[in-house]
C-alpha cells in the first residue's frame, strides 16, 4: 500500500490557487487581501488576494495584508482540510489574528467552500 504524502505548503496554495479562479463567482462579497504567515519547517509567507478582477493564491507578500493569520504549517493544513475548527485554533491559541476581524471571519467560508 503507498503512503500518504501530504502536499507541501506552497503545493496547499497552488491548490487554493485553482479552487478561487475556478468558481471566482464564490469569491464574491468576499474580497481582500489576506496574508499568511506560516511558522515551522514548512511555513513562509503567502497571501490570498481576492479583488473584483479575480482571485489568486500566491507564495510571498505582493500587497498589504487587511488581516494576517499567524498559524503553525502543520495547523494551517488541518485548517485548509476541515479538521481543525478556525474559531477552536483561535481560542486555543494555535492561530493569531491581525488585523481586519471581519475579512477572517469570511476567511472561513471561503475555506469551507472547497475541501482537498
Amino acid at each position: 500500500m503507498a503512503e500518504f504524502v501530504k502536499p507541501s505548503t506552497e503545493e496547499v496554495f497552488e491548490m487554493i490557487d485553482a479552487a478561487v479562479n475556478y468558481d471566482s463567482a464564490a469569491m464574491k462579497g468576499k474580497e481582500g487581501i489576506y496574508q499568511f504567515d506560516l511558522e515551522g519547517d514548512d511555513g513562509g509567507k503567502y497571501q490570498i488576494i481576492i479583488e473584483e478582477v479575480g482571485a489568486k493564491a500566491i507564495k510571498g507578500v505582493e500587497k498589504d495584508p487587511q488581516v494576517t493569520l499567524t498559524i503553525d504549517h502543520n495547523n494551517f493544513r488541518e485548517l485548509v482540510a476541515g479538521s481543525l475548527n478556525p474559531t477552536a485554533a483561535f481560542m486555543g491559541g494555535k492561530l493569531k489574528i491581525k488585523g481586519n476581524m471581519g475579512l477572517a471571519f469570511k476567511l472561513q467560508t471561503i475555506l469551507n467552500s472547497f475541501s482537498f
